[in-house]
């Protein structure tokens, strides 16, 4: 009974390692984009991982003793496998296709079938190595269990920290403003070039009037983790760790040895060494843990899902549960277990772009800040507007075209708090995505929508879109020569020093 205990436990961390899989090892990619302690997540999921083998082991054991024993353990052996393949084909280097897994498990019980009817010795030695195999479970689900238990020891660094000027009544500023956005996944090709038909963006036509455009911009990278310190740095990053104690190392192409990033080697020290008041709100980075001497005024926040379905705001008994029901959705209706993953995705990112937003917004109207930096989530999916209502959206129900929208209508706030103020005519702004709209990541899931496909037709386009308004700029200019987007630093470099820029 002990060793089968053992067996249904260990199966039970194999069925549910997708959902805690990024906090093996230490969960260095997790930790690094969550504001708040993994604790509650981690007991959450240890909890599950012994709910699950407690369930199975209460129905298999009954059975052992059994006549019947014999028919279920065949049963679990045609079906687990296969099973635990479909759970975790995600994580595999190559597709694993619907039609090829179900042709897969039919040749998989075709095998087992032969072998219990005709070499029946065989089958008796297959069966004694799946129990050898289940007791390995066994030992991974100790490991896994231990590695929760050292992430739960794991405390954030600052989520937020504020100076007086940015919070109390201050007398009007005078001093050149320097205001960066990036939104996150903004493609040149869907903004600019290959815009939907019925897609209106005033604003962003409106800034590009007054500012020059770049149409051929090259990427530094794929992922955010790895493009922004480069923007940040001015160096091109291929490789990061961020450990435990909230350190920050990074590896520049072409150069050797790691090096650790902070907020002394970043345009953020630049600008308070040139007497610059900085502020930043952020999504995703921990910006206030590794450039927090840099920023005067510094806010960031994700509240996004966490695998399985799970959140750092939730309660305990929530993040247990909801693993679980979904383990039981996705054997019972997998469309719509999907469907309501996504949704639950949608609703964690609303959350965290509208405390994002209000957190912007009142930076912008304070105006003491000198050097502004809005890293913001959107068109980046989950998609959480929708062009139809004119208003946020809490259903899988939105494209990349609609988020596109969201994101000219914050550029439109952002620019009329900006022209209202006195300092307009000696503001800077650059607005640019950190990549483009990265089609594969997305084509794949069940957020993907029609409209997204429509205008996904030319193919993955990798210009992120790049738009620089100088200050006191009137006319639109173009730049169509290969640029790099690691330029931006340089632009940023200029305003900072009070230095011409020449593209």
């Amino acid at each position: 009974m002990l060793k089968k205990l053992c067996q249904c436990i260990g199966l039970s961390s194999l069925i549910l390692v997708m959902n805690y899989g990024d906090l093996l090892g230490g969960g260095a990619d997790v930790r690094m984009h969550v504001p708040f302690a993994l604790t509650g997540i981690c007991l959450a999921q240890i909890a599950d991982i012994l709910v699950l083998g407690l369930v199975l082991f209460a129905i298999l054991a009954p059975l052992q003793r059994t006549r019947f024993y014999p028919l279920v353990r065949l049963g679990l052996a045609i079906v687990v496998p296969p099973y635990l393949i479909a759970r975790m084909r995600a994580e595999f280097p190559f597709p694993i296709l619907d039609g090829f897994l179900l042709l897969g498990a039919v040749i998989w019980a075709t095998i087992l079938l032969v072998l219990l009817l005709k070499f029946n010795s065989h089958y008796r030695r297959l069966v004694r190595f799946g129990d050898a195999v289940g007791v390995f479970f066994f030992v991974f689900a100790v490991c896994s269990i231990a590695q929760l238990c050292v992430v739960m020891t794991w405390k954030p660094g600052p989520q937020q920290h504020t100076v007086a000027w940015a919070h109390t009544a201050q007398p009007p500023r005078e001093h050149p403003l320097l205001v960066w956005i990036i939104f996150d996944e903004l493609s040149y090709d869907q903004v600019f070039e290959h815009r939907a038909k019925d897609l209106a963006l005033p604003n962003f036509d409106a800034l590009r009037n007054q500012s020059t455009l770049f149409t051929d911009v090259q990427p530094i990278g794929y992922k955010t983790v790895k493009i922004v310190p480069s923007l940040l740095t001015g160096h091109t990053i291929d490789d990061y760790r961020f450990g435990f104690r909230n350190s920050f190392k990074v590896h520049y192409t072409g150069v050797h040895g790691w090096h650790t990033v902070n907020g002394t080697n970043t345009v953020f020290a630049d600008a308070q060494k040139a007497g610059w008041r900085t502020s930043a709100v952020g999504w995703y980075n921990p910006y206030c843990t590794i450039y927090a001497g840099s920023i005067d005024d510094c806010y960031w926040m994700n509240l996004d899902r966490i695998d399985g379905n799970m959140s750092q705001r939730s309660s305990f008994w929530r993040n247990t549960w909801s693993p679980l029901q979904q383990v039981v959705r996705e054997i019972k209706a997998p469309e719509r277990a999907d469907r309501d993953t996504c949704t639950y995705d949608v609703r964690q990112r609303l959350k965290t772009h509208l405390d994002l937003n209000q957190h912007a917004t009142q930076v912008l109207h304070t105006d003491q800040a000198d050097f502004v930096f809005l890293h913001i989530g959107v068109p980046h999916s989950p998609n959480i507007w929708s062009r139809i209502d004119d208003n946020y959206t809490q259903f899988c129900d939105s494209s990349y075209i609609d988020n596109l929208g969201l994101a000219d209508r914050i550029l439109g706030e952002t620019m009329k708090t900006l022209q209202a103020s006195p300092r307009w005519k000696d503001t800077s702004i650059i607005v640019q995505g950190d990549h483009s709209w990265r089609i594969n990541l997305w084509d794949w899931l069940p957020a993907w929508t029609d409209e997204d496909d429509a205008a996904s037709r030319n193919g993955f386009d990798p210009r992120p879109a790049v738009i620089v308004h100088q200050a006191g700029q009137t006319q639109p200019q173009t730049n169509a020569t290969p640029w790099s987007l690691l330029n931006v630093h340089s632009v940023i470099e200029n305003v900072l020093h009070n230095q011409p820029t020449h593209y």
